[in-house]
């Protein structure tokens, strides 16, 4: 099922915004973080490896979603920040997303339930299990 979710959301995403999944997840990862983070930030976030995430950050740059700058406060880093374009294009699909996979969804689950898991899922996928310890 959570392959199924994915691809169809992904191929939501590209027909009606034209940003994959995996853009629109970055992106989302530099607004969760006022608008600008580091390669490191955004790695984390998506539980990829940095090389990923650098790799994605230049498909980002290429495409005007977001541009790097100096780290002011570390010169081994750079800041990573959404464009206006990249502002933009994350919250329509944002809501792209939320609108697919309540419909995807809403034939599972009855009334706002499908609206519930979305934001339940948001907040899960916010929390860092890896490095919070629980015990």
């Amino acid at each position: 099922m959570e392959i199924k979710l994915w691809n169809g959301l992904d191929a939501h995403l590209e027909a009606t915004v034209g940003v994959s999944l995996a853009t629109f997840q970055a992106l989302a990862a530099i607004r969760s973080t006022a608008g600008s983070a580091r390669v490191q930030d955004i790695s984390v976030k998506m539980s990829i490896t940095v090389g990923a995430t650098s790799k994605l950050v230049d498909r980002l740059e290429r495409d005007g979603l977001a541009v790097r700058s100096a780290n002011p406060t570390d010169r081994r880093s750079s800041i990573v920040a959404l464009t206006q374009t990249g502002a933009t294009t994350v919250a329509a699909a944002e809501a792209a997303a939320e609108s697919h996979l309540a419909g995807m969804l809403g034939d599972i689950l009855p009334g706002q339930e499908a609206t519930r898991l979305l934001v339940q899922l948001t907040a899960l996928q916010d929390y860092d299990i890896i490095t919070t310890n629980r015990s």
